[in-house]
């Protein structure tokens, strides 16, 4: 009755207690259950938070946490049963989507006292989620994996470097990219903490529209997004190839060259500053082997108002937004994301957002508590090097401790995240 399959827990615990995360999610939900009532949402929401870090994301799967000793001795009260999640779903109402929201922004603000100001960049993207029930508010759109399956669309927000997930919507499968982006970026900043200043976003083609550049334009925030290949786009390449002493080609290494110019679209109303790469191709013969001495070419185009950027710094800086795919894979492979399997769409998008608040909360343990070597991994990593080592939670009260098998990785791990949370601790009371 001591054994536990991830005793580790009881350090992200400890560390959601310095921020009084319960109070947060009081704070924020206005839906109570009845005054007899064994568990309160508190609890319920509290629960599914830690079921998604550890790794169970199905409904189904919450049993076997349910069952783990170590678990309800760390959480010191009965846990609540599957069934019980799936009704609060089902309970709260409509205007719970928005506050699960405020309680991300609530959080995200908790965190940020404990930090110094900094600037930030925002990377935006879209993922298309394939359903294979008869899901409210699923439609048949650009599927590229499961063809003719309808879908969901999932936009999001993150944080460069430090990933924060700002936002995210639940949206039909035939919606673009596009689709309401402005209303998207003003409520990811809205969300940003006092102290978080947004310095720039950065987007693929799906974002290219003039609306989004005047957007930012007019209200300062600098831009990085990648050009749609359109006519227009490839008269400008098409003029650039052939005004080679105005607009030369400058290479960055055997693969990439780049150039800038600054021209207006037929659509639009100013010019803006382009910048072109040419990646180079080695030509096949007929029986498909390479020719090093012919190249084809290839040309993609970023539209930027970073003036202070060289055409080779805007692409690198581009290329840096790559990582939110990486993040979109975490989020789906680590926080079951796609896996949208409520039939009611209220159901789903708040299900959805207790991921994303699960995201953060261990996204922000793993920067703030761990080693500065564990910082980058995934929690499919964290899980299997820290969260899911068993071991036995022995005693009681002040006697309360953790007992595992030798592990000198592990053991180095606790002992800088006793002291990380020591620390903390006292910046708390400080503060």
């Amino acid at each position: 009755d001591t054994v536990s399959s991830f005793p580790a827990f009881s350090y992200l615990e400890a560390a959601k207690s310095c921020i009084d995360f319960k109070s947060l999610i009081s704070d924020n939900i206005s839906y109570q259950k009845a005054a007899n009532a064994i568990y309160q949402p508190t609890d319920i929401i509290d629960f599914m938070v830690d079921a998604s870090i550890l790794g169970y994301s199905r409904f189904s799967h919450y049993e076997n946490l349910r069952e783990d000793a170590g678990y309800t001795k760390v959480k010191d009260f009965n846990v609540p049963s599957e069934k019980v999640c799936r009704d609060l779903l089902k309970a709260l109402p409509e205007e719970s989507v928005n506050e699960l929201r405020e309680l991300n922004k609530s959080l995200l603000a908790t965190i940020a006292k404990t930090q110094p100001a900094k600037e930030v960049i925002l990377d935006f993207d879209d993922t298309v989620c394939t359903v294979f029930g008869n899901q409210e508010g699923s439609a048949n759109g650009y599927n590229p994996r499961y063809k003719g399956r309808p879908s969901f669309k999932e936009k999001v927000g993150i944080i460069s470097k430090t990933d924060e997930l700002l936002n995210l919507t639940l949206e039909e499968g035939t919606h673009h990219s596009n689709h309401e982006f402005l209303s998207f970026l003003e409520s990811c900043i809205e969300t940003l903490p006092k102290t978080w200043y947004l310095k720039r976003i950065r987007a693929d083609r799906g974002f290219f529209d003039q609306k989004n550049f005047r957007y930012c334009e007019d209200n300062g925030i600098e831009y990085v997004i990648k050009a749609k290949m359109q006519n227009g786009v490839k008269k400008i390449i098409d003029y650039v190839n052939e005004n080679p002493d105005q607009y030369p080609w400058v290479k960055i290494d055997n693969t990439f060259s780049v150039t800038e110019i600054r021209v207006p679209l037929k659509s639009w109303d100013r010019e803006r500053r382009f910048v072109l790469i040419k990646k180079s191709l080695p030509k096949s013969n007929k029986n498909g082997q390479l020719l090093f001495e012919e190249f084809t070419y290839e040309y993609q185009a970023i539209v930027t108002n970073v003036d202070y950027l060289t055409a080779e710094e805007v692409f690198n800086d581009y290329n840096q937004r790559c990582n939110i795919e990486n993040k979109i894979d975490e989020l789906k492979e680590g926080f079951a994301f796609d896996q949208n399997t409520q039939i009611n769409r209220k159901c789903n998008e708040l299900y959805l957002l207790i991921k994303m608040i699960a995201f953060n909360l261990n996204n922000w343990f793993k920067r703030t508590f761990l080693p500065e070597s564990m910082h980058h991994h995934e929690i499919t990593t964290i899980r299997r090097i820290f969260y899911k080592i068993a071991g036995n939670i022995c005693g009681s009260g002040w006697y309360k401790h953790i007992r595992f098998a030798p592990n000198k990785m592990l053991e180095k791990t606790i002992k800088h995240l006793r002291k990380a949370l020591t620390d903390f601790r006292k910046k708390v009371v400080l503060n």
